[in-house]
C-alpha cells in the first residue's frame, strides 16, 4: 500500500511512502527524508502508481491526534492559501505535534447536535458589548472567543468573575494548546492565533469582527475571522458576530439591522478650504488647520478635558528630499522612502524601522541644503505650542497613565480612546488617508472614524468628533452621520461592480521584494490566461490579482507557490 505524507518541518508536500498495514489520515509517523528521519503526517492513501517508493519507518500514534475540525481546516486554508498542507499544517499545529514529540490523546467523542446558526451584536457602545459576551459566556457550552488583538483578549480575560475564570484559558501561544486539547476548560480566549485552539468549540464568538486585526501575518495569510467561519461550519456551532459595525462580508451575506444612530450633534465636518495652512521650518507643505479646530480645542481644554488630534504622519517631515537634483532619501536595507524624526536629525525607513543620521549633504550632488517634505506630528507639536502656550502636549510615546491636555497622534492614538477619554476627537486631513492605496481604504477609514466617534464611552453626546475634509472627506462624513448601514451598502455596489472582495477574492502575491525573474514570469502565465494583474512597478509591493474563483489561479501558480508569499483577502 502507498500513502502520502506531508513533513511540515521541512515544508515537503505529497511525500510517497509505503506501508504494509493500513494507516488513517491524520496520524503521525516517521518517514526518511534526505537519508534522515523526520515526522510525518498521513495524507491518505496515495493515487500514485507503485514503484520504489521508502517504506514507513515507524507509526507515532495509534490514532489521529488532532480534532477532525482541524485537521479539516488545515486541509482547507491549504488549497485558501494556495500554500500546501505542510505549511498550513505548521500554523494550525503547535511545533511540538509537527516534530513528533508524545502528546496526550484528545476525547475522541465530544457532543455537538447543534446545527449552524449566526447571531449578531452589532452595539456601538463597547460596555454593552462586554455584558452581552460576559452573559454567552456562563452558557454551559465549550466556547472560542476571539478578539483583534492580544492586549484587548487580556483586557477582557481580567474583567471575568471568578466562576467563569475557573473555566477559561487565555490563549497567549501555542504552548496552551495540550492543555486546551484535554479539554478539560470550557472556555478559550485570545487574538487571532487562538482560531486554532483544539477546543471543538460549540460557541465561537467573535468580537469587533469588522476590524483588520484579525488577518494573519504569517503561515496562513488569511483573516482568522474566515477560519472561525469555517470551523463554525464544520462544527455545526454558534457562531457571534460582535462589533460597533460588521464587515463588508458579514453585511452581504446577512444583511445585520443598524440599531444605533449616531447623535448628529456630536459630528462636526469642518471645511479645510477655509482653514490656515500652517508651515513648518526647511518642510515643503502644510497642515490644515481649520476655525473651527482651534475654538472647539481651546473650549474642551478651558473646560479640563483632554482632547486627541490624529494625523497620520509620523515623524518631522514625511521624506527628505535634495531641491537641488530631486534625490529622495532612501534606506540602505530595503529601498523604502525614510522620514526625518527627532527634530530633522535623524532618519528612519517607514517599512523596516532602519535608522540612521541625517546626512549633512545630498548623496547624488554634494548640495547642503536637504529640504523635509509634508510635515508630521513633530512638526505639528511646534505649530500647536503657538496656539495653545500654556496647555500640557502630548506627543506618540508619551506615558498613557499621566496624559492630561492636547494629544497628538497617528493611527496609535485610537487605542488611547479608552483610557484617555477625550472630549474631542479631531481628524486633521481625512482626505490624506483616502488617498492611500488599497482596495479597502473607504472601509477602514470610516472603520477608523466610526471608532472614534464611539470608543470609551458610554452614551451619546459624551464626545465630539470633528473632521477636517475636503470633497472626498466630505462624502464619507455625510454617510458618517447616519451611520453604517448606507455606507455599508455605497461600498458593497462599489465592489460588487469591480468583483473586489467580498464579492471576489483579491490575491497578493509576493516575489520577495525584488525584480527578479520569478517576479515576471508570474505576472506573464496570469496575463497570457487573461488575468488583469495590477503591478504597482514598485518591486516592495505584491502584485494583486482579483477573482471571483480560486481553482484556476491556484492551479497556474502551483509550481511557484513555494517562491512566493500568497496572501487571499476575502472580506
Amino acid at each position: 500500500m502507498l500513502v502520502d505524507v506531508a513533513v511540515p518541518e521541512m515544508a515537503l508536500d505529497d511525500l510517497t511512502y509505503s506501508t504494509g498495514a493500513e494507516i488513517p489520515e491524520g496520524v503521525r509517523v516517521i518517514v526518511e527524508v534526505q537519508k534522515s528521519l523526520h515526522a510525518g503526517i498521513v495524507l491518505g492513501p496515495s493515487e500514485r502508481e507503485v514503484g520504489d517508493e521508502k517504506p514507513i519507518a515507524g507509526v507515532i500514534d495509534e490514532r489521529m491526534m488532532i480534532d477532525p475540525d482541524l485537521w479539516d481546516l488545515a486541509r482547507w486554508s491549504a488549497n485558501v492559501c494556495m500554500c500546501g498542507i505542510s505549511v498550513s499544517l505548521r500554523a494550525v499545529l503547535p511545533r511540538k505535534f509537527w516534530m513528533g514529540e508524545k502528546l496526550e490523546a484528545p476525547p475522541e467523542t465530544l457532543n455537538h447536535s447543534q446545527k449552524f446558526s449566526e447571531v449578531h451584536n452589532f452595539n456601538p457602545f463597547d460596555a454593552e458589548r462586554v455584558n452581552f459576551c460576559l452573559s454567552e459566556l456562563e452558557k454551559p457550552e465549550r466556547t472560542l472567543m476571539l478578539f483583534s488583538s492580544r492586549e484587548a483578549a487580556s483586557d477582557f480575560y481580567l474583567t471575568l468573575p471568578a466562576k467563569l475564570r475557573q473555566d477559561a484559558i487565555l490563549w497567549r501561544s501555542p504552548e496552551e494548546w495540550e492543555e486546551v486539547n484535554s479539554k478539560k476548560c470550557r472556555i478559550v480566549i485570545g487574538s487571532a492565533g487562538a482560531v486554532f485552539a483544539p477546543l471543538s468549540p460549540e460557541r465561537i464568538i467573535i468580537e469587533d469582527e469588522a476590524s483588520s486585526g484579525y488577518f494573519l501575518p504569517y503561515g496562513l495569510r488569511i483573516s482568522a475571522r474566515s477560519l472561525a467561519g469555517r470551523r463554525a461550519t464544520f462544527l455545526g456551532s454558534e457562531l457571534v458576530l460582535c462589533g460597533r459595525m460588521p464587515s463588508l462580508k458579514t453585511f452581504m451575506r446577512s444583511h445585520p439591522v443598524m440599531t444605533a444612530k449616531p447623535d448628529r450633534n456630536s459630528i462636526v465636518i469642518a471645511d479645510m478650504y477655509t482653514s490656515r495652512k500652517e508651515k513648518a521650518a526647511g518642510i515643503d507643505g502644510n497642515i490644515p488647520l481649520t476655525f473651527s479646530l482651534i475654538r472647539r480645542t481651546y473650549k474642551e481644554l478651558v473646560s479640563g478635558h483632554n482632547v486627541l488630534w490624529i494625523l497620520g504622519r509620523q515623524g518631522e517631515a514625511m521624506e527628505v528630499f535634495c531641491p537641488k537634483c530631486g534625490h529622495i532619501l532612501v534606506c540602505d536595507k530595503c529601498g523604502n522612502i525614510m522620514r526625518s524624526i527627532n527634530d530633522g536629525e535623524m532618519l528612519k525607513c517607514r517599512v523596516c524601522g532602519a535608522l540612521r543620521e541625517l546626512p549633512a549633504k545630498c548623496p547624488e550632488c554634494n548640495h547642503e541644503g536637504l529640504r523635509g517634505k509634508r510635515p508630521g506630528i513633530e512638526a505639528l507639536a511646534k505649530i500647536v505650542s503657538m496656539y495653545y502656550p500654556k496647555v500640557r502636549l502630548y506627543v506618540d510615546g508619551a506615558d498613557k497613565s499621566r496624559m492630561k491636555g492636547l494629544i497628538l497622534s497617528g493611527h496609535k492614538g485610537l487605542e488611547l480612546l479608552e483610557s484617555v477619554k477625550p472630549s474631542l476627537v479631531a481628524w486633521l486631513d481625512i482626505d490624506a488617508e483616502l488617498s492611500a492605496g488599497g482596495y479597502d481604504t473607504r472601509f477602514r477609514v470610516f472603520s477608523m472614524l466610526y471608532r472614534s466617534l464611539y470608543a470609551g464611552i458610554k452614551s451619546s453626546g459624551e464626545r465630539k468628533l470633528l473632521v477636517q475634509a475636503r470633497k472626498e472627506g466630505r462624502k464619507l462624513c455625510e454617510f458618517l452621520l447616519h451611520g453604517w448601514e448606507k455606507f455599508l451598502a455605497d461600498e458593497l455596489k462599489v465592489r460588487e461592480e469591480f468583483g473586489m472582495p467580498p464579492s471576489g477574492y483579491m490575491i497578493e502575491l509576493d516575489c520577495g521584494g525584488k525584480i527578479s525573474r520569478e517576479r515576471i514570469l508570474v505576472r506573464d502565465i496570469l496575463e497570457e490566461e487573461g488575468f488583469f494583474v495590477m503591478d504597482s512597478g514598485d518591486e516592495s509591493q505584491p502584485l494583486c490579482v482579483n477573482t471571483n474563483s480560486l481553482d484556476e489561479i491556484a492551479k497556474l501558480l502551483e509550481p511557484h507557490h513555494r517562491m512566493l508569499n500568497i496572501t487571499v483577502r476575502s472580506e
